[in-house]
């Protein structure tokens, strides 16, 4: 005869709630990582815009795109979320300026050996006038 009593121990749930955790567990380490690397990268393009814009504000006081390309890099400093960073200025007459900067941000998570290649390009423009008399 078929009965429930011999199929008690499949009845009881004792620690089943562990087994739930653990298997949930790998997916808030997921969305822990995936959360972390969205800061970083809206750090990473925040820092980029502040630094266009302290490089536009070197350039229309001095006029000098070498002071704007020390600036630019100094207000990026070391960063890991920042590298290659490249400036370029270009005039559109009448004392106008356009300040570009192109950077590579590095995934947070990936390996050193593979940040080189593994990395997000991010543009950042700055416009300005030129105050020299």
């Amino acid at each position: 005869m078929f009965t429930l009593k011999k199929f008690k121990s499949i009845r009881n749930e004792r620690g089943s709630m562990s087994i739930e955790f653990i298997g949930i567990l790998p997916f808030y380490f997921l969305f822990f990582l995936l959360l972390w690397q969205v800061v970083a990268s809206g750090y990473a393009v925040l820092s980029l815009k502040s630094a266009a814009n302290d490089g536009a504000q070197v350039y229309a006081l001095t006029g000098s795109e070498i002071k704007a390309r020390e600036a630019v890099n100094e207000s990026i400093g070391n960063s890991s979320l920042l590298t290659n960073a490249t400036v370029t200025v270009s005039s559109g007459g009448n004392g106008l300026f356009d300040l570009k900067i192109s950077a590579k941000h590095p995934l947070v998570f990936i390996p050193e050996k593979w940040k080189t290649t593994m990395s997000v390009a991010i543009d950042s423009k700055a416009a300005g006038k030129v105050m020299l008399e």
